[in-house]
């Protein structure tokens, strides 16, 4: 949402101890079932307990991370609509930025739907910290549970869905042999989540900010709820999509098959075995761990 200034304190004199429990839960529950969901996906695949912790705890650098700009550029946008597109921006390429940082160079990125349950994990990781960051930003429990039930429905399953975006063109970016089509898809791994994630909170906010009466259930169905129902189909849609083209792109990859025109600038999974891009990633993975083998010894 647009405003992000919290009066956060996990440990306030607002509630008792049972009470943070509750809020945490509240906040977490959906959370801890997509990431059950996500794993169970890559079943066949599994990707390695440390890569897996390191995504579901880089929650905390991004939301540090994206905080931080936000404020950063808040003195220099007026229209708030501006701004909300840009912070949109910030949180996602935060986001990207953890996934390269700790996960791209990393010998077990190896196919296709691999971007796509990482990329998955580091958003669920920001949803879940930012939920019970929002939660514990309110001043009662009933509020606070409140607001965390309507994020695990609207505002997580979001996050999930930009990961899902950023995913699919991260790993058409990193398993292409055509430079060109290597950027543009790099790009595109920002922009478009950028984009689906600045309307959501654009439209989060007008749904927000329509004067009507909350006694009367037939104008909240009609202006609050069926909007909002609207909203979350599409971008579910949106996500099914996406989600769908990189199993099928990932299951083309696996069998060394042959990719249609729109993606033929794929490399097969032989030609990522033979590539210098997989050659780069052991060599550094094996220099990385010779040298924590080495500072190991001499302890």
């Amino acid at each position: 949402m647009v405003n992000i200034s919290f009066d956060f304190n996990l440990f306030n004199n607002y509630y008792y101890f049972y009470e943070r429990l509750l809020v945490i839960l509240f906040s977490l529950v959906p959370t801890i079932f997509l990431i059950c969901f996500v794993l169970y996906t890559d079943r066949k695949s599994k990707e390695p307990t440390k890569n897996i912790i390191i995504c579901l705890l880089s929650g905390i650098l991004t939301i540090a991370v994206a905080s931080y700009l936000e404020n950063l550029v808040m003195p220099f946008f007026s229209n708030s609509v501006i701004l909300t597109y840009v912070w949109a921006f910030i949180e996602e390429f935060s986001k990207i930025a953890i996934f390269f940082l700790f996960i791209f160079d990393n010998k077990h990125y190896d196919d296709i739907y691999d971007g796509v349950v990482y990329m998955m994990l580091i958003a669920l990781s920001f949803a879940g910290l930012e939920n019970i960051m929002y939660a514990f930003s309110e001043s009662t429990i009933s509020s606070s549970i409140s607001l965390a039930l309507m994020r695990d429905f609207t505002t997580v399953p979001l996050h999930v869905i930009c990961g899902i975006v950023i995913g699919f063109f991260i790993s058409l970016g990193s398993f292409s042999k055509d430079k060109t089509k290597k950027y543009i898809n790099f790009g595109l791994a920002v922009l478009i989540p950028s984009f689906i994630h600045g309307t959501f909170n654009v439209l989060m906010n007008l749904l927000g900010n329509l004067k009507i009466d909350y006694g009367n259930i037939i104008l909240v169905l009609i202006f609050e709820i069926l909007p909002l129902l609207v909203i979350m189909v599409v971008l579910f849609y949106i996500a099914g999509k996406f989600a769908k083209k990189a199993v099928n792109l990932n299951q083309t990859f696996i069998i060394d098959g042959k990719y249609d025109d729109k993606y033929g600038f794929l490399m097969t999974n032989q030609e990522y075995l033979d590539s210098s891009s997989r050659e780069k990633r052991i060599i550094l993975y094996e220099k990385t761990s010779l040298t924590k083998k080495n500072k190991k010894d001499d302890e």
